[in-house]
């Protein structure tokens, strides 16, 4: 059976593939846990944290252990690690770096190879360089030439290679972006055509007539890109829209083997699904008539449709791993892209091991805005990627459109949930037909409740619609199973994890998912009912769903234990049930026995979230071509919301209550505010650096972020809080003691030259905040103010505390989330 990449693109028991599963749900995060940064958590006292936070934070610990002690390696095996070199300490002998770093990789290599005429030479190691994001090399080495490597003047960190996981007609309209019946966003005009959007997935699929490049200018000049060809690929698929198309597959080789040419194309076509999908929505040309299979009917566009794409296919079967990655941020950073929209993810570590982290910071340096998937570790705390400062990371919530169908149960109860399902064999809803459940009255899951590959008996499953629990396999091969064992249909049952949200899917037979709620009560009828039966019903396509939006319950959450300082995610977008172009070589269900092919399909998922910022900042740079890349991510939190279609706070869909910015972090991103935000948090790289000269890295573990200008610390910052985020996090000492903290922010008029503000801060249980000054006034020659933010202690609270500082002109609301994190000192 096909294995496609782990991908983010879906929740953990994704139709996709296997991502995450709902048993094995904590795995994921145990690299936060085996990284240094664990010793973070000894601020918190545990009987102060919520009680799922302590079952995690051990359970979590425990797979640590389990980890470190089951990954043992022989000290000859060769394996890929990314080698981190200061270029300044190029000898004078060697005439440029690549030979220097052969040089460096050539001192330690052990192992030599017969040439054709019988003499030894060494091995070539090096499968990558890299020169442009950061410096150094992706090399083939075992652990004892790693050790020698290390103390090589000039070698600044190795690491191994990691594997990383990939984390539309409605979603402009939601936006704010377009009116039902237009195909342009905002103006079209030609600055929209200079930038470029690199984006690293699965490939693209390039007759998808969201890449038609009708009425598109000449590709802009600072584009330094090429279009490599290879299997399914020529020169001619790319055009003014697809403007570059790179593979990186070495990493990848390195470790699994060659790629079969037969299985898999070894070029930038994307047989997944997901890259096509991603790049549509970060700048799709218009499509009028697109659906999937009758739903979600009208015009598709992406985000920002003046936008170019460059291509940089970097997963592939089994994966997607840094080296890779790391290559194509490098090469699209001196290709000239504009924005890098990354739908990857691979655990937390400290931010000197954080192959990606280092390299955006390199793209960061060059203006380069990058934007990340936060991952589907939801709804479980702590269970973010991508939490550098430099990155904007995006999580994802609901849009007002949804896919209603319903279970009528010969009870006569009624529940609504939501399905994709479009095929010959719907079931009548006049009659009823028998149901059956494999499971039990308690929440404990079983193989057969699951309905796992094998564990349906045809003889009780035959002709009968089968309920299904969430967990471990994909949602969509559940009804594959089903229907392998003569089942008509199947009901699938939200657990715990899942809450009352509602993915739907494109299924392979009448099948309805509904909530964990609802799932409960059918259950217990087809338990309790000898002759229990039921039918299904599907319902179309319906908008103006309320409440909306809703964050996700698989939308990863912080806090950030890494800097509890700097709050993620960023910001939420849209990222449930989105329409965006697909692959033609595989139906909308991802299974290989799907023999339906369609142009467009619907998918869940941050990865799905991701490119909406990134097209939204593409469409933020066009028009404001001299914002740094921290300007657009203050634009776009500063203008976020926090309340849904009922002028309610934003929900949370795995425990219908309010959530909080560790679930939705500045808010819901709102375009066209962000367009003209009155007022911006910017920060400069070397601000950036200073907030990394806080976090207790050695000299050398800094020198991997100071390859271009030899930076030094400044000392700029106090405290890590000092970083002038458009978020302000207060960690505060529950010592008993008075405590006070003072915390300083910087902001840049953006807009009218004299502008007055003035500030509104939320009221809190457990301190008093002051802001000097209270009114901020700028003239045509002020254009950038401070002001300072005062936390007295007055009560440590039981958990963190949520609120906002909001500047005002009677035209601008420039939103700052608060958030209060109370921790007793070591």
């Amino acid at each position: 059976m096909r294995q496609p990449p782990l991908l983010l693109s879906e929740p953990k028991d994704s139709h996709n593939g296997p991502s995450h599963s709902d048993i094995f749900e904590h795995f994921h995060f145990t690299l936060i846990f085996t990284s240094p940064f664990f010793i973070h958590f000894s601020h918190f006292r545990p009987q102060k944290m919520p009680v799922k936070w302590r079952a995690f934070l051990l359970l979590s610990s425990c797979l640590a252990t389990i980890l470190v002690t089951c990954t043992g390696t022989s000290q000859t095996t060769k394996k890929t690690y990314i080698v981190y070199i200061d270029k300044w300490a190029k000898p004078e002998k060697f005439t440029d770096h690549n030979q220097w770093y052969s040089s460096l990789i050539n001192s330690v290599a052990s192992s030599t190879s017969e040439t054709g005429d019988g003499n030894l030479q060494l091995e070539n190691r090096i499968i990558y360089n890299y020169q442009t994001a950061f410096h150094g090399v992706a090399a083939q080495l075992s652990e004892e030439e790693v050790k020698k490597l290390q103390e090589q003047d000039g070698v600044m960190a190795v690491f191994p290679e990691a594997v990383y996981q990939l984390h539309t007609t409605r979603s402009p309209v939601f936006l704010g972006l377009e009116h039902e019946d237009s195909t342009s966003i905002w103006s079209d005009v030609l600055s929209d055509h200079d930038v470029v959007v690199g984006v690293l997935d699965t490939g693209i699929w390039p007759e998808s007539q969201s890449f038609n490049d009708s009425g598109m200018t000449q590709i802009p000049a600072h584009w330094k890109g090429t279009c490599e060809t290879g299997r399914g690929f020529t020169k001619f698929n790319c055009n003014k829209k697809i403007v570059g198309a790179r593979v990186f597959y070495k990493g990848y080789e390195a470790a699994s083997g060659r790629i079969n040419y037969q299985k898999e194309y070894k070029s930038a076509r994307d047989q997944d699904g997901h890259g096509t999908h991603t790049a549509a929505t970060v700048a799709g040309a218009p499509v009028r008539g697109a659906n999937l299979l009758g739903y979600a009917y009208g015009t598709a566009r992406g985000m920002a449709p003046g936008a170019r794409i460059a291509a940089y296919k970097v997963c592939w079967t089994g994966g997607c791993f840094s080296s890779d990655i790391l290559s194509a941020v490098d090469q699209a950073v001196a290709d000239g892209v504009n924005v890098l929209s990354i739908s990857l993810g691979g655990g937390v570590s400290s931010y000197y091991r954080d192959s990606l982290s280092i390299a955006a910071f390199g793209a960061m340096e060059r203006g380069v805005f990058v934007s990340c998937s936060a991952g589907n570790g939801g709804p479980d705390p702590i269970s973010l990627t991508n939490v550098s400062p430099w990155v904007t990371t995006v999580g994802a919530s609901t849009m007002d459109r949804d896919f209603p169908a319903n279970v009528k149960l010969g009870s006569g109860k009624f529940f609504t949930g939501a399905s994709l399902y479009k095929g010959q064999k719907s079931l009548s809803s006049e009659r009823q037909y028998p149901l059956i459940y494999h499971g039990s009255n308690s929440s404990n899951l079983s193989p057969s409740s699951m309905c796992l590959e094998g564990t349906l008996n045809p003889h009780s499953v035959a002709g009968k619609i089968v309920i299904c629990d969430r967990g471990i396999s994909p949602r969509v091969q559940k009804g594959q199973v089903v229907k392998d064992a003569g089942g008509i249909g199947m009901i699938l049952s939200n657990t715990a994890a899942n809450g009352e949200e509602l993915v739907a899917d494109c299924h392979l037979l009448p099948a309805v998912a509904v909530g964990e709620m609802a799932g409960k009560s059918i259950k217990h009828y087809a338990l309790t009912n000898r002759y229990a039966t039921a039918t299904l019903t599907f319902l179309g396509t319906k908008l103006g769903i309320r409440p909306s939006p809703v964050v996700a319950a698989f939308s990863s959450r912080g806090p950030n234990l890494l800097s509890l300082e700097v709050l993620k995610p960023d910001v939420v977008a849209p990222g449930v049930n989105i329409l965006a172009a697909w692959t033609g070589v595989l139906g909308p269900s991802s299974l290989p026995s799907d023999p339906r092919r369609t142009r467009f399909n619907i998918l869940s998922g941050t990865s799905m979230s991701c490119p909406h910022v990134s097209g939204v900042a593409a469409l933020l740079k066009s028009r404001h071509q001299d914002w740094s890349p921290a300007a657009i991510k203050s634009a776009l939190m500063t203008t976020a919301y926090t309340h849904d279609n009922n002028y309610n706070p934003l929900k949370d869909a795995s425990t219908d209550e309010p959530s909080t910015a560790y679930d939705h972090g500045a808010g819901h991103i709102h375009p066209m505010k962000a367009l003209n935000p009155g007022l911006v948090y910017d920060i400069l790289p070397q601000e950036y650096y200073d907030f990394l000269c806080t976090q207790g890295l050695t000299s050398s573990q800094l020198l991997l972020f100071a390859k271009f200008s030899k930076r030094t610390c400044r000392h700029s910052l106090a405290s890590p809080g000092d970083l002038n985020y458009p978020a302000i996090s207060a960690v505060l000492s529950d010592s008993g003691n008075t405590t006070v903290l003072t915390l300083h922010r910087t902001v840049t008029n953006v807009g009218p030259p004299v502008s007055s503000y003035h500030v509104v801060v939320s009221p809190f249980k457990g301190v008093l905040v002051r802001v000097e000054p209270v009114t901020l006034n700028f003239t045509s020659k002020i254009k950038k103010l401070s002001y300072k933010i005062t936390f007295t202690a007055k009560s440590s609270q039981a958990g963190p505390e949520f609120g906002a500082l909001i500047w005002k002109d009677g035209v601008h609301s420039v939103r700052s989330p608060i958030v209060i994190t109370w921790i007793t000192p070591l």
